[in-house]
């Protein structure tokens, strides 16, 4: 792909490897956990396809899941393997509201600024995530094929970003109350009730 600069996103984005390929994203994967289990899982590796089949079982079997940011030695390694090659950076990141993942890689690019005060290393926080986060990122690649500047789409980014809506509901309520969302009664009641919550995301990038 002809544009002048790399996009960055991570793994919440939730893009096909197709997507992937097409746009020549990086993406940098979160991590997660089973209480009980040392093994870390990868939500994203590069080249192959994702398949959360086994996460999904083991949630419904009622093991509780921990997450985990992208690895910050991995995340300073890419940015800074892109910086040497004399490429500007836009790293489209997972909402704040949701993770501590964009704070941490916004400190990891102020230092990097510092250091390689020639290039641009531009950081967006989302405040989507999902579906919302991977249309955004979609936007952002087809602007930049499209010719835009590295400012012209982090500028596109920011003033749209807002412009979207996350809608969900979910099955069970005692996932909600496992992510510390609603209360253990609440949750308890409303599966009894049968009780269905609208979710979605506010201007904040929090779920409400």
């Amino acid at each position: 792909m002809n544009r002048s600069f790399e996009i960055v996103t991570d793994s919440c984005c939730n893009l096909t490897e197709e997507t992937i390929d097409r746009y020549e994203l990086h993406v940098l994967p979160l991590s997660f956990m089973a209480d009980g289990d040392d093994t870390v899982y990868r939500s994203y590796l590069k080249g192959r396809k994702t398949d959360l089949s086994q996460f999904y079982a083991m949630m419904r079997e009622g093991k509780v899941f921990r997450t985990s940011l992208p690895n910050l030695a991995d995340t300073e390694t890419l940015f800074r393997s892109l910086l040497d090659q004399g490429r500007d950076i836009l790293y489209l990141g997972f909402s704040s509201g949701l993770s501590g993942t964009y704070e941490a890689t916004e400190l990891l690019a102020k230092q990097l600024r510092e250091e390689y005060p020639q290039r641009k290393l531009l950081t967006v926080d989302t405040l989507a995530a999902s579906g919302g986060q991977g249309l955004l990122v979609w936007h952002a690649c087809q602007r930049a094929e499209q010719g835009a500047d590295i400012e012209e789409v982090r500028d596109w980014t920011e003033a749209n970003k807002l412009h979207l809506a996350h809608w969900f509901t979910v099955d069970d309520l005692m996932f909600l109350w496992r992510g510390g969302r609603v209360s253990k009664t609440s949750a308890w009641a409303g599966t009894l009730l049968n009780i269905k919550p609208v979710m979605h995301v506010d201007d904040e990038g929090h779920l409400v």
